[in-house]
């Protein structure tokens, strides 16, 4: 399948990208995969041989990824309730926890330029704008608004929950009904967590489908 069959809007990591970018990662690192909870995406980062463990924010991001079979994980916020504390604990019958700084944490500009969300355009109420299905709930506005890829002159917003507004030049191209774009989320932490599932492309076809699975683990 095509990412363009894909329906709209939906997360997508470009695997290409992301291989590219991680080739320029220097020395042993964790992966900071508390950035997007997918426990597929830290597997496919921790194949590089430069990465020794991963990193989470957590004791429940660290359950979700202990469960997914990953034994080597650096909790990187303090235990402040005893609640936090016992489970701590108890995972450490499975899984080497680490709380003290050992390698760097990777905080993944590679998966930054790797991630987008592939949208559609659903009306074009005057020339020069543009209503797409990707609006608040798909991209998040936390950190600013997302741009449109391969259109660094366009500007866009994420407008309402649901809908996403694209501002361009109609003189130079005339955007329609059910054109595809990318937009690229201010945040990739942010994005993740809106989303239940993301789409590992590779030249533009599916890969894999993979679960956020740590959507919701604080």
């Amino acid at each position: 399948m095509g990412v363009k069959e894909l329906d709209t809007p939906a997360l997508v990591v470009d695997l290409g990208r992301l291989d590219t970018a991680g080739s320029a990662m220097d020395g042993t690192v964790r992966a900071a995969v508390w950035v997007h909870g997918t426990p597929a995406l830290a597997r496919h980062q921790v194949a590089d041989p430069r990465v020794a463990g991963i990193a989470v924010r957590s004791v429940a991001e660290a359950e979700v990824f202990a469960a997914a079979g990953f034994e080597d994980i650096r909790i990187l916020r303090p235990l402040v309730t005893e609640q936090a504390r016992r489970r701590a604990a108890a995972l450490a019958a499975t899984a080497r926890l680490v709380f003290e700084e050992d390698v760097p944490v990777w905080e993944d500009d590679a998966l930054a330029q790797a991630v987008s969300v592939s949208t559609r355009v659903t009306s074009v109420p005057e020339p020069g704008r543009a209503i797409t299905d990707c609006g608040q709930k798909a991209v998040g506005r936390d950190f600013g608004d997302p741009t449109v890829a391969g259109h660094p002159e366009w500007r866009a917003h994420a407008g309402s929950a649901e809908h996403g507004v694209v501002l361009f030049d109609p003189a130079e191209r005339a955007l329609e009904i059910g054109d595809w774009l990318r937009f690229v989320p201010a945040d990739v932490a942010t994005v993740f967590a809106l989303h239940d599932q993301a789409y590992a492309v590779r030249a533009g076809v599916l890969e894999a489908v993979w679960q956020v699975s740590g959507r919701g683990a604080f």
